[in-house]
């Protein structure tokens, strides 16, 4: 079995992304990544990249997830690339990073599923943050927090959100949240 990349954790950048899918469940399809890729550190931003992926089997999403995201067939077909092509651009983004999402798992495991189908590596570190038990833990005894979302969290640090479940608005969202909780 194939080792992780060794990270300097110290040193290492982060990456916040989110992904959107055509459903919720493993069997739906990647179809947008979004990320913010910044300097270990300072957390100056260096990149931003929004990646569509064309569906290959648009017959099987569900069509509230399709509605959520706000997904539109030219748009995508305008404008996104193959699952393997998307992916290997995400690749180029995060060379020994560490990811960071809200409710990291599920983007973590669509994307290392999708990686796995295409034969392809994760080039980052195995290990990653999560915004949502950083929120809980920093946040968990006030009454205002349901679900401890990233709505939520926006709004409660005046955060301009942009599209909701959109994957560069979301990843932008993630960072900006990120830099409150660590801040406070």
């Amino acid at each position: 079995m194939a080792k992780d990349p060794e990270v300097n954790i110290r040193e290492a950048d982060l990456v916040f992304f989110d992904t959107e899918t055509t459903g919720l469940n493993f069997s739906h399809e990647l179809i947008e990544i979004g990320l913010v890729k910044v300097k270990a550190k300072t957390f100056e931003v260096l990149a931003e990249r929004d990646i569509k992926i064309k569906p290959a089997h648009i017959e099987t999403a569900d069509a509230e997830a399709l509605r959520i995201v706000g997904y539109d067939h030219d748009e995508w077909m305008r404008d996104g690339v193959d699952l393997k092509t998307g992916l290997e651009e995400f690749l180029s983004y995060t060379e020994s990073v560490v990811l960071v999402g809200h409710n990291l798992p599920f983007d973590w495991m669509h994307v290392r599923k999708s990686l796995e189908e295409c034969g392809l590596r994760p080039n980052y570190f195995y290990k990653g943050f999560d915004t949502f038990p950083m929120a809980w833990q920093k946040l968990r005894n006030d009454p205002r927090f349901l679900k401890f979302s990233l709505e939520e969290l926006g709004n409660y640090f005046g955060i301009d959100r942009g599209r909701a479940h959109r994957a560069i608005d979301d990843a932008r969202t993630t960072y900006q949240v990120f830099r409150k909780l660590i801040e406070s």
